[in-house]
Formats: C-alpha cells, structure tokens, sequence
C-alpha cells in the first residue's frame, strides 16, 4: 500500500492511497463468487449461474460496493500507520478500482489537533471581589421593603415616587386630537422620562383627576427607530409647521389615579415576612449579610473559573479546522431545521463560541492526562450520595432517575470537566480586584 499524505496549515489532511491488484483482485473476485451462490435468477437453479454472466450484469454494482469496502479497511491502516488521529468527517472518492486495476482512492478530513502544553500551571487571572458593609445590608433590607411595600391611591399632589395611572393622547398645538391616535392607558413612574423628553418635569405635582397638556421631545435615538406613519394634517398643526412630524410632540394627560408606596415597618413581624425561620431584625440582618457574601462568594468563583479556561486556551493555541467546529454547529442547526441563509447566519454568529469550547474540550483532556485526573466509579458513587442528601431522596431513588434520563455518562462528564477546572484554580496565580457591591453587581450583570 502506497500512501501520499498532505496536512494544510489549517490541519486538513489529504490522503491519496494505492493497493496494488495482487492483494484487491481476489476480494473482488470473491464478492462475485458469493454473489453468484446467493442470486436467485430465472432460468438458473441457485448456484449454477455462470459466472462471467453475474460479471456482466452486476459486476460494476458489486465492485462498486467491494471498493468501498476495501477503502474502509485500508484506510484505517493507513490512518493507523501514519498515526492520524480524524476530528471529523472523512470524505472518500474513489479514483479506480476492479478485479484487474489497482485500488485507487483519495480521502480528506480534519485531523484531531495535538496539543503540546506549554502553560496550565501558573496561570495568572484577575477576578472581582467586593466586601459586603453595613450599608449594603441596610440598601438591601430597604429593597426587600420595597417588594412588600403597598400601593395607596391620594389626593395630594404627586411626588417624585408616586405611580400615576394616565390616560393618554396625541393632540395638536391647540390640543384638538389627531386623527388615528386613540385614548391610550398606561402606567408612569417618574425618573425615565417614559412618555418622552420633559415628561418627568411636567407631570410632577399632578393630581387625581386633572388634565394637562404637555409638550415632550423623544429620547435620542427614536426617531430614527420610528416607523413612518401617515397623518392627516389639521389646520392647527399646518399653521404651527406641523410638530407631530418635527422633533416636538403634544400629549394631553388625564389622572386617573395617583398612588404611592407605603413600606412596612422594619420590625420582628416584617422580618418573617421575608423568612419565616427569621423572628428577629437582627437575624433578619445577619442573614441578608451571609446571603450577600454567598452571591459576591459564587460570582468571583465562576469568574476564576472562567478566567482559568480563558487563560488556558490563550497561552495554549494551535490550529483548529474550521469543518471541525462546523459538524457541531450544523448539528444544532439541524436539530432547529435551519435551512440557507439562517443557517449561514447561525453558523457565523456562534463560530467563535463554538470554536472557543472545542479549543477547551482539546485542553482540558490534555490536562487530564497530564496530571492523570479522572472520576472512579467511586467518586460517581459518593457524588450520587452527596445529590441524595442535598434533595431528602434515596441513593437509589437518584440513582434510578439518572439511568432512566440517560444521565449517568453526563454526571461523570460534569464531574471530570469540574475537577479539571478545580486542578487549574488551585494552581493559578490569583489576582483580586476590590470593588464596592455596588460595582461588583453592576459588573457581574454586564458580565
């Protein structure tokens, strides 16, 4: 067997393979025998067709089906001897093949990157971290306030933290309405300028029951986003140079109602509302303290987590073929029956992504066999236990449900990938960042 082996720079191998007559011509041979054996055809008893017959009549299909046969087995001895290890799907095309030719075949596909690493101990990661103080509680308990807060309807004029119910319409200048605009209700708040540019200031002050006529400006932004729609013109806005079409508009306001928001006492009753185990403010605070310290203790975790993989992949590169990300995302893509264009799309719009969890999935079992981490069957045993005592049911009773979903060899993967993750922290050089928790929520938002 001949092979010519080619690897682009993108790790695209091409192989071109020969056999030579002498070791394919009595396959193809004994395909024809069986066939010739097998074949029920009128006018011959079983077995007693001549065989240059069976070669005229079917002799191409059953050389056909013999090659690609023989392809499949020389080509994993020509895999096996070049030490080629596919990440994807081979293409074969045979070039010549038959009883009295050479097999001739030509395959491409993805080689399965070697990775050599050069760095996954050491590596230096910045992560978030915030201290919770008195204040953060104290912010934190007037949100819960808040939410148990009730809403009352007055009379007086609305402050700035009232809620107001309006009825709302686009008039003109003179405050005639305009034609195909309808009487809208709606909710407003002030501090966002909801109904428009100068909407807060206006309406500051308002009563139950009262009309105003208020003049606002859209937000930056939304007249580019508007759609165009047709209006018929009145008088009154062709004298004052139509402002419906201008930067200006003209809304009258009706209240309905004007409410606003009456927070409970923070005493040992509201404390239960939030927790019935919680009979104190006092225990109300420890526990919005230890709750807060939890989030911004998860938080900076998942970003050394994240840090440490980031990390790994950019001191570690080496060349992925682009087919090989590709298989997964047409994968996905089939499972959400997408077709030309949008399936074009999908794939360009989560390449990155896909590529950057091949890239760790390649290192992160490198690692593994580096460091020699893997997960016993004992370790899936104790994490089984672990998940029945977190849930109050029985080792057996998780376990069934995890045999039932198929869920087992997903268990095991969760718990290899963790371990991996865990290997790299520990071994990383952490940097931490202090923040207020104010900027730390803020961030880990945005993040």
């Amino acid at each position: 067997m001949e092979i010519k082996k080619e690897i682009s720079s993108e790790g695209e191998a091409t192989l071109e393979i020969e056999v030579p007559v002498e070791e394919t011509a009595p396959r193809f041979t004994a395909a024809l025998e069986k066939f010739r054996r097998e074949a029920n055809i009128p006018g011959f008893r079983p077995g007693r067709v001549p065989l240059d017959l069976v070669r005229k009549r079917y002799g191409r299909g059953i050389a056909s089906e013999t090659a690609e046969q023989l392809a499949r087995d020389y080509l994993s001895k020509a895999l096996s001897s070049e030490k080629l290890e596919p990440g994807g799907r081979i293409d074969v095309n045979l070039i010549e093949y038959g009883e009295d030719k050479p097999l001739r075949f030509k395959v491409n596909f993805p080689v399965q990157p070697e990775v050599e690493l050069s760095n996954y101990k050491g590596l230096r990661v910045m992560i978030n971290e915030a201290e919770v103080t008195e204040g953060d509680v104290d912010r934190q308990i007037e949100a819960f306030r808040r939410k148990h807060a009730l809403l009352r309807s007055v009379d007086t004029p609305a402050p700035a933290e009232a809620r107001l119910t309006l009825e709302v319409q686009e008039v003109d200048p003179s405050g005639l309405p305009l034609i195909g605009r309808p009487v809208e209700e709606m909710t407003f708040e002030f501090g966002t300028d909801s109904l428009g540019v100068g909407s807060d200031e206006q309406l500051y002050g308002i009563r139950a029951g009262e009309k105003r006529l208020i003049k606002i400006r859209p937000a930056p932004g939304d007249l580019a986003q508007a759609p165009y729609q047709p209006q018929i013109i009145t008088p009154a806005q062709e004298a004052q140079g139509n402002p419906a079409h201008g930067s200006e508009r003209y809304i009258l306001v009706e209240v309905e109602r004007v409410e606003v928001s009456e927070l409970p006492e923070l005493d040992d009753d509201f404390a239960k509302t939030v927790n019935l185990k919680l009979t104190s403010v006092e225990l109300l605070r420890q526990w919005t303290r230890l709750n807060l310290m939890g989030y911004v203790g998860v938080a900076a975790q998942r970003w050394l987590e994240k840090g440490v993989i980031d990390r790994l992949i950019e001191d570690n590169p080496f060349p992925v073929p682009r087919s090989i990300v590709e298989i997964t995302l047409n994968e996905v893509a089939d499972s959400m029956k997408l077709e030309g264009e949008a399936r074009k799309e999908f794939i360009e719009k989560h390449y990155h992504e896909a590529e950057r969890d091949y890239r760790w999935v390649i290192l992160r079992d490198a690692v593994a066999e580096r460091e020699e981490i893997d997960v016993t069957d004992e370790d899936v045993e104790a994490e089984i236990t672990r998940m029945a005592e977190q849930s109050g049911d029985t080792v057996e009773k998780i376990r069934r449900k995890l045999k039932a979903n198929n869920s087992l060899d997903r268990l095991r993967r969760q718990m290899f990938e963790r371990l991996v993750v865990e290997f790299l922290a520990e071994n990383a050089v952490v940097e931490k960042r202090m923040m207020d928790l104010d900027e730390f929520l803020r961030v880990n938002a945005d993040g």
